[in-house]
């Protein structure tokens, strides 16, 4: 069977590499080799089905739990960034896509970011002077755009 990439000097120690780093562990080696062989053999995500258009778009899906074999599926990139279970970068506000950052431009020094992306690129992107018009704004904006963020 023929690989649908080519792979690049040390792909396989490089992707174990990021694996570890990433947190995914595997029931055995014997499993890690297995999911390997998947993993490069793969053309299309297991959860849309959608086929991968490059080497890079091919995402190991696992759940961030680091105590016991996490492993679930070999998925897309957007299908992979919108897990419900995903870190996300905490912010300082406790409420999600809402950031407080400092703007001179406002009389506090401060506002409330609102920033709400997908596969890296800012679909919105605004501020408020206050938390309560943040919140209005982020739960507007995502009830008229709920494909934005699943």
């Amino acid at each position: 069977m023929e690989l649908p990439f080519p792979l690049r000097k040390y792909h396989k120690r490089h992707t174990f590499w990021n694996w570890d780093r990433y947190g995914i562990i595997f029931e055995s080696e014997e499993h890690r080799e297995e999911i390997y062989q998947q993993y490069i053999y793969s053309t299309n995500c297991e959860l849309c089905g959608i086929e991968y258009p490059n080497s890079l778009d091919r995402k190991i899906d696992h759940e961030h739990i680091l105590t016991k074999p996490n492993f679930r599926n070999i998925v897309c990139s957007k299908c992979n960034s919108h897990k419900k279970d995903k870190k996300r970068r905490p912010n300082n506000t406790g409420e999600e896509f809402i950031f407080k950052c400092k703007d001179k431009t406002y009389t506090q020094g401060f506002c409330f970011r609102i920033r709400i992306s997908r596969n890296g690129i800012n679909p919105f992107d605004t501020r408020r002077k206050t938390m309560e018009d943040a919140i209005i704004v982020r739960d507007k904006f995502i009830k008229e755009n709920p494909g934005v963020y699943t």
